[in-house]
Formats: structure tokens, C-alpha cells, sequence
């Protein structure tokens, strides 16, 4: 143990174990500089750490359920340095990333997901008491007390344990990406600044490298949040053409098809019980508004911490409009807020030098509100955006065919927008936009 968080004992301070047993028993004051042994009481419990850090992850079972508490190693570095700040309302998403397991990260072969929500614990205010470690863990278990959500924040993300880290105050780290990285560097001088997380550069944490944001809910209360995953395909051009390099059968990609649609599979593939990659890839959007509407919802949590991932197969305009109708809960106010801020984001993209050049795959648009009215929507996720070759130019609004490089993302975003006027027209008994309906029009 460290000199300085070991206990000093009587020998240290040149008292008699004896003499100072008995002052406390007659009663007596304590000597200056003096400590007095502990008491069996005393002895019982864990000593107080200086310095204790926050742990990483918990992992929510889906659909709730009990935190499953975290390994040792998860919990040797929560007792380091005070706990700094309250849990951040960060996101499901709060810098770039989605409440759901998506199936896009099924599809690359060097990443395992992690089952449920992994929920990111931030550092607590800087005046808050210090806790030992073994406090520490009664306090990330789920669901929170009311008192306890009032004081302690928290935060829904997908992705791989350690992807994220708690940074400073409103800020978060992500676990490093180069393709994420440039697009940050080269979107400072580009109009879409202002729809992005804040970008503060790479900092370098436990010997990892990560990028380091803006924490985009550290302003919310509460936060109602939703992440819709944009285009009409989740995965990269090339992605599709290594898969199809060794076509084999896979007996974890055909159950995945079958949980979603037990029809899904061919007699043949049912036969032998697996599924190629490059079939399960294109089969997957097809069963989702991505390919019907240019978008998808990835999963939703409210205030209440409630969270839903069943969206795979919530594939007509009707559906995806009945789950924001859910979703903003009839509040008139937070579906205009919305409606804004998408047609300030569509006005930016159509002048965006960043987006014509760019093929923007697997990113999402994060929708956040809470109980006072405030809404935003910001564009994150941008692990899979590549850049095109130089003079190369996308529209982003016509179909998809192998080699052309549209990602469908313009049109996505014309559907998310007639979505939203129709929540907002169903609170008025108007017909959206007019009597206007959301149709496939350009990317079948």
C-alpha cells in the first residue's frame, strides 16, 4: 500500500499501544499528534481510500434488469482521486454512439458485442464526500431511487466495454478511431460544426488513445434520447466485397436471422443452419425502415430509464411514426424543436463540402429532450464516414447500386422530416405537410 493512504499506527508516532488503550477507556483526550488504536468496530471496516476514480462500465441486461455488478479489475482503479462531478446525463450516445447493440457492429469479424446497455459512470462533483470503493458499487446498481437520479446521472451507450471513459466536466472520451478522427479535423472548417459534438483533440488515457468531445447531455435533465441510424445501408462497400471473399455459412448469423424472422432463411440455408455474411448484411436492412425509409431507429430511453432495442423489424412510415409519437409524448413543443433542428441540419448538408465529399455510413442522428421542453439533434458516429476520391462528389438522395457510393443519407432525412411533421400534425388533426406523404420516392 502507497506510504501515504497507510494508516499510521501508534509505533509510527512513538505510542505506547497500552497507554493509549487505557486513556480511551478512563476517557481521557486525545494528546496532540496522538492517534488512538481502533476499535474491533473500527477494525471491521474497509479503511478510506485517498483519490478513488470512478469505475468504467456496468452492463444492463436488455429490457432491464439488475446492473450486473463489475469484476475486480473493473473496480482496482475506482480508488484513486475524488469522485469529481455528477454522473453526466450523457447519451446512449453522447458523443457518437448508439443505446442499442446494433447489428452493424455484428459485421465486423474483429469486434465481439457486449449483450445489453453498457452504462459509462461519470466523476461526481468535486465538494461531494469521499466514498470508499465498496460504497461506490451500491450506488451504480439499477434502477436508481428517485433521490438517487436526482443526484446521480448516468449515461446509455452501445458499444464495447472500455469504448468510453469519463473525462472532465461535460466531456467524454471515445475510444479512438482514424477515420472518426479526420473527419473531426476536417468538419472544423465546414458548415456542419454546429450539429457535431465538440471536438478537443486525442488524449491518451491507461496507455489507450481516445477522442475527446463534448458531453452532449451534460445539459439535460432526465433526458428522453433516441438514436436513428442514417442511409439506406449500414455498411461500407468494400465491407460487402471481403465478405464476399469467403462466403461460408455461419450458424451465428442464421439464428440471428431466424430471432428476427423465422421465414427469414431460404429452405437451403435452414438446411444447413448457417448464413453467408454478404446475405446477412443485405437481409438486415431490408427488414427495417432503412431500407424502406433511408433511416432506422436503433433504441429509445426515457427519463425513467426505460429502454427499448425491438425496433428490427418497425419497417412502415405508420410504425416509426407511432414510436416518436411514444417517443415525445404528445409535447407539441419538443416535436417542433425537432422539426427545426432537422431542416437547419438538411439546409447545412446541401452546402457542405464535408458531406458532398464524404460517404457517410453507420452514422446517427441523436434526438434529446427532457422534461422542461429543451430538445436538440445532433449528427454523430462517424467511425464508417470515408472520404471519396479527390473530385469525387455524392448526391445522397438516389438510389444505391454497387460502386456508386450513395448512401441515401439526404433521403433518409427528407422521411425523418415528413415523420416528424406527422407526429406534430396528429396533435392537431392536420394532414402532414399538407396532405404531403412520406413515400420511397428515390431509394428503393
Amino acid at each position: 500500500m502507497p506510504k501515504e493512504s497507510r494508516r499510521k499506527t501508534s509505533k509510527d508516532l512513538g505510542l505506547s499501544v497500552t497507554g493509549l488503550t487505557e486513556r480511551r477507556a478512563a476517557g481521557k483526550p486525545q494528546q496532540p499528534g496522538e492517534e488512538l488504536p481502533l476499535t474491533a468496530a473500527e477494525r471491521a471496516q474497509p479503511p478510506v481510500m485517498e483519490a478513488p476514480r470512478v469505475p468504467q462500465v456496468t452492463i444492463t441486461p436488455e429490457g432491464g434488469g439488475s446492473s450486473r455488478e463489475m469484476q475486480q479489475e473493473d473496480w482496482d482503479e475506482a480508488v484513486e482521486g475524488t469522485l469529481r462531478r455528477k454522473l453526466s446525463s450523457s447519451s446512449i450516445s453522447s458523443t457518437g454512439s448508439s443505446v442499442a447493440e446494433s447489428e452493424d457492429d455484428l459485421l465486423s469479424d474483429t469486434e465481439t458485442k457486449s449483450k445489453g446497455i453498457v452504462t459509462l459512470e461519470h466523476l461526481l462533483d468535486a465538494g461531494d464526500q469521499v466514498k470508499p470503493w465498496w460504497k461506490l458499487k451500491t450506488i451504480v446498481h439499477w434502477p436508481f431511487s428517485a433521490t438517487q437520479r436526482r443526484k446521480l446521472n448516468w449515461v446509455q451507450l452501445a458499444g464495447h466495454k472500455g469504448n468510453f471513459k469519463a473525462a472532465d466536466e461535460g466531456t467524454i472520451l471515445k475510444k479512438f478511431s482514424d477515420l472518426e478522427m479526420q473527419c473531426f479535423e476536417k468538419l472544423k472548417d465546414d458548415g456542419l460544426l454546429s450539429f457535431v459534438p465538440e471536438y478537443h483533440g486525442v488524449v491518451e488515457k491507461d496507455g489507450e488513445s481516445f477522442l475527446h468531445m463534448t458531453d452532449l447531455l451534460a445539459t439535460f435533465d432526465l433526458p428522453h434520447v433516441m438514436d436513428c441510424k442514417m442511409g439506406v445501408r449500414t455498411y461500407l462497400e468494400e465491407e460487402l466485397v471481403r465478405a464476399r471473399e469467403r462466403p461460408r455459412p455461419r450458424e451465428d448469423l442464421y439464428h440471428k436471422m431466424v430471432e428476427v424472422d423465422g421465414e427469414g432463411p431460404t429452405a437451403e440455408e435452414h438446411a444447413q443452419r448457417g448464413v453467408t455474411k454478404p446475405r446477412y448484411m443485405q437481409w438486415r436492412e431490408t427488414m427495417s425502415s432503412t431500407n424502406s425509409l433511408g433511416f432506422r431507429i436503433e433504441g429509445t430511453k426515457k427519463s425513467d430509464g426505460t429502454c427499448r432495442t425491438d425496433f428490427k423489424k418497425t419497417r412502415s412510415q405508420q410504425d416509426v411514426v407511432q414510436v416518436f409519437t411514444d417517443f415525445a409524448g404528445g409535447n407539441g413543443n419538443v416535436t417542433a424543436s425537432y422539426l427545426s433542428r432537422l431542416t437547419e441540419i438538411q439546409k447545412a448538408l446541401k452546402t457542405s463540402q464535408f458531406f458532398r465529399s464524404h460517404e457517410v455510413i453507420g452514422s446517427s442522428l441523436l434526438f434529446i429532450h427532457d422534461h422542461t421542453g429543451k430538445a436538440q439533434v445532433w449528427m454523430i458516429d462517424f467511425g464508417k464516414t470515408t472520404a471519396l476520391p479527390e473530385g469525387q462528389t455524392l448526391k445522397h438522395d438516389v438510389p444505391w447500386q454497387e460502386g456508386n457510393r450513395e448512401d441515401g443519407y439526404l433521403w433518409g432525412l427528407e422521411n425523418l422530416i415528413h415523420t416528424l411533421q406527422a407526429v406534430g400534425s396528429a396533435g392537431t388533426g392536420e394532414e402532414p405537410g399538407g396532405g404531403h406523404q412520406t413515400t420511397p420516392t428515390h431509394c428503393q
